[in-house]
């Protein structure tokens, strides 16, 4: 019995979590920057932005504790959140950025198998 009760809010969370994926601003700028080519200027951009969005975050929590609605600890957490994402996702474009030419690197350094010698 509480297995009927659970599905249509099982369903309900699952259609709401699908719509934020779809939509939600962070989730469109990590889909754009993963299908782009990874560059330096990209990745400097991702984490001066991941720095403003923690200075807002702090901004946003000091008006919380001098005396702002405490509704707005969710925007704090929204903002932590998202400085966290951009940040990770900073750092991702600089590995990927990194990568290949490592990759270079080591295989220029690998000596020919011994059949091709």
């Amino acid at each position: 019995m509480l297995i009927v009760l659970a599905i249509p809010v099982i369903v309900a969370v699952a259609s709401v979590h699908r719509m934020i994926q779809a939509v939600a601003p962070s989730n469109l700028l990590v889909r754009m920057v993963r299908s782009a080519h990874p560059r330096w200027r990209l990745a400097a951009a991702l984490l001066g932005l991941a720095a403003v969005l923690l200075m807002a975050m702090h901004v946003v929590a000091n008006a919380v504790s001098a005396g702002a609605p405490g509704w707005l600890n969710l925007v704090v957490l929204v903002l932590a959140w998202d400085a966290i994402k951009v940040g990770f996702l900073g750092v991702s474009v600089v590995l990927r950025a990194v990568g290949p030419r490592r990759r270079m690197e080591v295989s220029s350094s690998v000596p020919p198998p011994i059949w091709q010698a």
